[in-house]
């Protein structure tokens, strides 16, 4: 959002910036609330932060069941 509210100041000034963005946050709440889904920042990959989070439990998940060799028994 402070991205786009730089753009629109230099273009259109502070106070005109700030009512473009509470409008552009309405719809988003609109659509959000009518299709019943999450809001979701296209600038974030949701999916590596999942990985990220997640991974060392795989890993130990996989060595307990036997899919991973443990490189410290061996």
């Amino acid at each position: 959002m402070k991205d786009k509210f730089d753009a629109l100041n230099i273009r259109k000034g502070h106070k005109k910036s700030i009512v473009a963005l509470a409008h552009k946050m309405l719809r988003t709440i609109y659509a959000m609330l009518a299709s019943g889904t999450h809001y979701q920042d296209k600038s974030v990959d949701y999916e590596a932060l999942s990985v990220a989070r997640n991974a060392p439990r795989w890993i130990k998940m996989l060595r307990k069941h036997g899919f991973i060799a443990d490189t410290a028994a061996a």
